[in-house]
């Protein structure tokens, strides 16, 4: 029985054996027949390429901050007493000097009365020549006082603008501390600060994008302020940017002001991606008519992630090579992508 198997599996093995001889044969005489060219047809790398061309470059720095009105008044209460009349509600735009609420005056009302009517016959006198200027003036002094501070009863806007707050209401006793706020939004400020390495770039009068994410929208600013001695304790310069109302911008949005910290105009310019550092060179692979990808050294300028500024080694036109330039050799064609 042993013999039986032993001889079943050297049948087996010569049988293999025979297969393998037939497959190589029959390779070797396809490879005859076809010219002996077994190799595998060269496939060229894909690669993205760009023109260098002549563009502006620049470089900026993100600071941010919040949008604020131009002016936003506090209304603090010279006199103190209950409420008696709310002529304004939050979002009423108001102008300046009119009556936001009043309070009750009645308890200086009476002396106020009795100086105006000490005033007017004093005058009178005076005009009759029964009394003197210098009478006249003690009058209308004590007057001149009492209306003052009467006036205080009637709590007016100090500025132009919208309610913004509102914490008093009919009944309720206001005066000494803040009792609501009038805002001015004609025009947004942003107050921000600026490093000392932003500082030398900073100029009143530049204009500034600003970028508002909750508007996704980018707008135009003007810097109108800068103070070149930073805020004590700090190391960082107090800006002002100045921006024009606009249905979509609100006070109170996040924004980021982009500072331009560097630019030139019309210089050549590639994708930054298209440079590689090589044992400390800059170098960029050009392409010839043919697609065939020659290295060189070049000289950068100005970067700012996106472009790059050349000033030398390649001219106005020339193709880089920009995705893909790792993997190139020298005098080997490629295909370009789109």
């Amino acid at each position: 029985m042993e013999e039986k198997k032993g001889f079943l599996r050297q049948h087996k093995i010569i049988t293999l054996i025979i297969v393998l001889l037939i497959v190589l044969s029959a390779y070797r005489i396809y490879a005859k027949v076809s010219g002996g060219n077994t190799e595998s047809e060269v496939i060229p790398i894909s690669v993205r390429a760009a023109a260098a061309a002549m563009q502006d470059i620049s470089v900026t720095a993100p600071i941010t901050g919040r949008i604020q009105p131009a002016e936003d008044v506090p209304i603090v209460p010279l006199a103190q007493g209950q409420v008696t009349k709310v002529n304004v509600k939050i979002g009423d735009r108001v102008k300046a000097g009119d009556v936001l609420f009043e309070i009750d005056s009645s308890a200086l009302a009476a002396s106020y009365s009795a100086a105006a009517n000490a005033y007017s016959r004093m005058q009178a006198l005076y005009n009759e020549g029964a009394v003197s200027a210098q009478d006249l003036e003690s009058v209308k002094a004590q007057y001149s006082q009492l209306a003052e501070q009467i006036s205080f009863y009637r709590v007016t806007s100090p500025i132009d603008g919208y309610v913004t707050s509102l914490s008093v209401s009919v009944g309720s006793v206001a005066g000494g501390s803040m009792a609501g706020s009038v805002a001015n939004i004609d025009s947004f400020v942003i107050e921000t600060k600026v490093s000392e390495s932003l500082a030398p770039s900073i100029h009143v009068g530049d204009s500034v994008e600003v970028y508002v994410a909750s508007a996704d929208k980018t707008f135009t600013g003007t810097i109108t302020a800068f103070s070149p001695i930073p805020s004590l304790g700090t190391l960082t310069y107090p800006l002002t940017i100045t921006m024009d109302p606009s249905d979509d911008i609100f006070a109170g949005m996040f924004a980021e002001v982009h500072i331009t910290s560097e630019s030139v105009a019309q210089t050549l310019c590639i994708p930054s991606e298209a440079v590689m550092l090589k044992e400390g060179k800059s170098l960029v692979v050009t392409l010839d008519g043919d697609d065939v990808p020659t290295t060189v050294e070049v000289v950068c300028g100005v970067d700012n992630g996106t472009l790059v500024q050349i000033l030398s080694g390649i001219k106005a036109g020339d193709r880089v090579i920009y995705s893909g330039q790792q993997y190139i050799t020298d005098g080997v064609k490629v295909k370009v992508v789109e």
